[in-house]
Order: C-alpha cells, then structure tokens, then sequence
C-alpha cells in the first residue's frame, strides 16, 4: 500500500556500512516537515555518504575541503521541494562513537538538522543557531517519544 505522505522524498544511498530503513527515514522527514507545517505535497530529498563524498560535495559547493556532517541546499517549496540534504553517515558514526553519544540518535539528528536547514533555518551567527537547535531538539524529543524501530543499522564486517 502507498503512502502519499512519504511518496515524495527520496532516498539515495551512496554508502555501504549501515542499512538504511528506507520507510522510518521517510516518516521522519515528513514528521520534520509537518512540524515546519510544510504541506504534504513538498517532498525532499536525501542522500547518506561517506566521507570521501560529502568532502567532494563540500569542496564543490562551499569551498571547504574537508568532510562534514550535513550540507543541505534548500529548495523551492511553491515548486513541490524543500530541498536536498547530504549526509555523511560515516561522520556521525565517528561523532557519535567518540563522544558516546547513540549512533540512530545522531543520524535522526542530521536528517532533521539538514530539513530544518532547507526550510531556511540557519546556524551561522549565536542567536540564530540557538533558535534552530532549540527546535531541532524539540522535534527529536517529540519524535524519540513516538518511533519504535532505528533508522540504522550496521552491517556485520566481512
């Protein structure tokens, strides 16, 4: 059976350490976005990398050549989109592993990080990262009391 709401955002998986549970990344998207009160006709897209690829993506558009967490480009909303978020799930393994934080929880946490980003929040100056972490938070909190199943899970090394 189909699901409208989720229909619309798109998963692209460029790495191969973790498998991704396609369905639950979507729910949580469209859970960000309604949040946001963004339409369920607006879709997004997402891509989960590596590090070798989100440094070329970062060098590319930001001109900054190291790897990152999340790049996020926002999109035309009028036009069915919010965006496209990058990232690097090699990054949040690392994060989250040095700093004992749990692996889902930091990835859930880039999704909505590079969503919120999309929808215009930005985290450049101290007031307006404050505003946008207070929410990202908010809505992990909301979603961690709803979700039952991890987004991620890791592959057995061969």
């Amino acid at each position: 059976m189909k699901d409208n709401k989720i229909d619309n955002i798109f998963i692209i998986n460029k790495q191969r350490k973790f498998v991704l549970n396609k369905k639950k990344i979507k729910t949580l998207a469209r859970f960000v976005l309604s949040e946001e009160n963004v339409d369920n006709s607006t879709g997004i897209n997402l891509m989960f990398t590596g590090n070798t690829k989100i440094r070329e993506f970062n060098k590319k558009f930001l001109n900054c050549d190291t790897p990152t967490d999340v790049i996020s480009f926002e999109g035309e909303i009028n036009n069915g989109t919010a965006g496209d978020v990058v990232i690097s799930v090699e990054k949040a393994a690392e994060f989250s592993s040095q700093n004992n934080i749990n692996f889902n929880e930091e990835l859930e946490r880039y999704i909505v990080h590079g969503i919120l980003h999309c929808l215009g929040y930005d985290d450049i100056n101290p007031t307006n990262k404050k505003k946008m972490f207070k929410r990202q938070e908010h809505i992990l909190k909301k979603w961690a009391e709803i979700q039952t199943e991890n987004v991620f899970t890791v592959l057995p090394r061969v």
